[in-house]
């Protein structure tokens, strides 16, 4: 999502700062720019196809904001210092999936969302930090996930690729640096290890409802009751402000080996985002490709959309193209070219480039 909020230095880039840091370190890329395609504060997946290019369109009541975020302690603490603290303190208020992890969904919250679905179909889910005037409450200090998500991509799939394993890299340099902060306050074994199987639990149930797993008719685990928040709280119970503030202060506290050594043993995710920043920095074709628009492409008019690697981003192309693109066909690309210029018709390098990044053109088997 691009801001229209940002402000200093990394206005243009697509992280918050402390993420910006997190991944120069890693990876030596620094603040890595926003998608254009992708605006926020203007979105254009509520302005209809003419713009969009898309079929399906967001709800400007909730935009691409029907997630609520997993915030590692250190970020609640950053996010109270700063103007979205309201919708903070209304989180910790509820004291459902508030531990000194951070904040996230109870299990008793996903089993709400998985019933609604099969029963109502999909729900309306909207973030808690999310205003529709002024947008994202929370947009300096936003999580991993909500900063690497774009509706719409420059380079299509390439640049999504890139976007996922920064967002891989981000959530575990995330997850290792709230265990810091809960190590760091010397908090009882008891205590840690509830933390720790709670979040555990959480994120086990979080991947049966993915996988399309009915939780509806399971018993509700008391993850809500006074006895389980006296288990994840101890002594902070009514201090979780002043907890999570301490979190944020020990983080920017934080010396580069605390960051960097805990890092060491998921090295290939710091490789991974180098080696999609590679490709997004390269440009070439393969030699034969296979003209292969997904489900939802269709022609309106004298435009082609062509679906590739998302619906939200198809490739618009006038309708004239489709003949010749049906030519690609897994011969080599230079045949096809040969074919075409004989009937006085051009295939130049952008559109192929477009067609392969996008998903819709893709090497034969």
């Amino acid at each position: 999502m691009t801001s229209t909020t940002g402000t200093g230095e990394h206005a243009t880039s697509a992280l918050p700062s402390l993420h910006n840091d997190w991944l120069l370190r890693l990876t030596g890329i620094d603040a890595p720019p926003s998608e254009p395609k992708a605006t926020c504060g203007d979105c254009v997946m509520c302005s209809g196809p003419e713009r969009s290019g898309s079929a399906v369109a967001f709800s400007p009541h909730v935009k691409c904001c029907n997630y609520v975020p997993h915030l590692a302690n250190f970020i609640v603490g950053r996010s109270l210092l700063g103007p979205g603290r309201e919708s903070i303190q209304g989180r910790i208020a509820r004291r459902a999936g508030v531990t000194p992890l951070g904040l996230g969904l109870s299990q008793t919250d996903i089993r709400r969302i998985v019933a609604a679905r099969s029963q109502l179909g999909e729900p309306d889910v909207v973030c808690p930090h999310f205003d529709d005037t002024n947008g994202c409450a929370i947009w300096q200090t936003r999580n991993a996930v909500c900063s690497t998500w774009f509706c719409q991509h420059e380079r299509g799939a390439v640049s999504q690729r890139f976007w996922h394993a920064t967002r891989d890299l981000l959530i575990a340099t995330e997850e290792r640096v709230a265990y810091h902060c809960l190590l760091a306050a010397d908090l009882p074994e008891e205590q840690v290890h509830a933390v720790l199987g709670q979040r555990a639990t959480v994120r086990e149930t979080i991947a049966l409802a993915n996988a399309g797993e009915n939780l509806s008719s399971d018993p509700s685990p008391d993850d809500e009751s006074a006895a389980w928040y006296e288990r994840m709280w101890g002594e902070w119970r009514d201090r979780e402000e002043e907890w999570f503030l301490r979190c944020a202060e020990s983080v920017e506290n934080l010396h580069e080996r605390e960051l960097v050594a805990p890092m060491d043993e998921l090295r290939e995710l710091a490789d991974a985002v180098g080696q999609r920043r590679r490709e997004l920095s390269a440009h070439e074709t393969p030699d034969m490709l296979m003209f292969s628009p997904g489900v939802g492409s269709n022609a309106t008019g004298d435009e082609l959309r062509l679906v590739g690697y998302s619906p939200f981003d198809p490739l618009v192309v006038p309708a004239a193209m489709l003949a010749p693109l049906q030519r690609l066909d897994g011969r080599p690309i230079a045949q096809v070219r040969a074919e075409l210029s004989a009937r006085g018709i051009t295939l130049d390098d952008q559109i192929l480039r477009q067609l392969y990044d996008f998903g819709i053109a893709v090497p034969p088997p």
